[in-house]
């Protein structure tokens, strides 16, 4: 079977939710991208077609995006394009879906602090000696800070707690 690959710099256009299919947890949302050029005889920029489609991650991807993302996040999405085709009111429809291998903030458009995953299962992350881990006293755990600025400019921040992140204006 063809698969088409593909990365995409986007922007989240609706609230993501996370749904269990099965065993499965689903973390989905839709994105649009669009193209900017510089028109040559004008110098104006100018916005060409916009890529409309929908993401979803599934999975330990699922478990580690649920929370962290909110509409107006500016992304970078790699994964498999589908095509879906369904009927609707006697006509066939289109829909564009991408199946997320990896998924991570534009840095161009926002400022992150990263904290490495754990290993599952070892108590350690993949680097080993020295490596930031959870706190465990109490059930606390560590939190990193995720900022950067809505439309009106003013701070927009997400706490990541334990390898899970939720949305949080600040």
């Amino acid at each position: 079977m063809n698969e088409t690959h593909t990365t995409v710099r986007g922007t989240v256009i609706t609230d993501p939710t996370t749904r269990r299919v099965g065993e499965d947890s689903v973390f989905s949302f839709r994105v649009a991208s669009n193209t900017r050029y510089q028109d040559r005889d004008t110098g104006e920029w100018k916005t060409g077609g916009t890529l409309y489609f929908s993401a979803n991650c599934w999975g330990r991807l699922a478990q580690r995006a649920s929370g962290t993302l909110v509409k107006g996040d500016g992304i970078i999405v790699q994964g498999r394009l589908l095509t879906n085709e369904y009927e609707k009111d006697g006509r066939i429809q289109r829909d564009l879906e991408m199946r997320v291998t990896a998924l991570g903030p534009d840095l161009s458009r926002m400022d992150v602090t990263m904290r490495r995953a754990q290993v599952e299962g070892s108590g350690t992350s993949p680097e080993g000696e020295g490596a930031v881990q959870p706190q465990e006293a109490g059930g606390a755990e560590e939190v990193m800070e995720i900022g950067s600025r809505d439309a009106d400019d003013a701070p927009v921040g997400q706490a990541a707690v334990g390898g899970f992140a939720e949305a949080v204006r600040v």
